[in-house]
């Protein structure tokens, strides 16, 4: 019972996060599970690919259609070649062949995730008003 309270919680603040940043929430969803030792690391990334293929910006985006800030041909290009690139990840990672582990792939995800901040960062301080 305490666990579905956890994933309530981490729920509405990574929603929170993807409203008003566009943070993908599984990022956050899946450090948050990783430090509390909730579940094991590939079935969570399993269950966070289920969340990815759910309409989980509809609310967002609703209200940026609303206001008329919809790049339509970014957003299609996207569409397709994220699909592609998450289908070709996702066989790397649940192939037997190449048989990556929790730890690698947890490696491999903190790294990007340090390179997008420093890029964020860098992106905000250079930014004019």
């Amino acid at each position: 019972m305490l666990n579905y309270l956890i994933y309530i919680l981490f729920g509405i603040i990574s929603g929170f996060c993807l409203g008003t940043t566009s943070f993908n929430p599984v990022g956050i969803i899946l450090i948050l599970l990783n430090a509390l030792n909730i579940g094991d690391y590939k079935s969570n990334l399993g269950a966070l690919m289920l969340l990815n293929i759910f309409p989980i910006s509809i609310g967002s985006f609703y209200e940026f259609y609303n206001y008329g800030l919809v790049n339509w041909s970014l957003a299609f290009i996207l569409c397709i070649t994220v699909t592609i690139g998450s289908y070709l990840g996702s066989k790397i990672i649940t192939n037997k062949k190449y048989a990556l582990s929790n730890k690698s792939i947890q490696y491999f995800t903190g790294y990007i995730s340090i390179i997008i901040g420093i890029i964020f960062l860098i992106s905000a301080y250079y930014e004019k008003n």
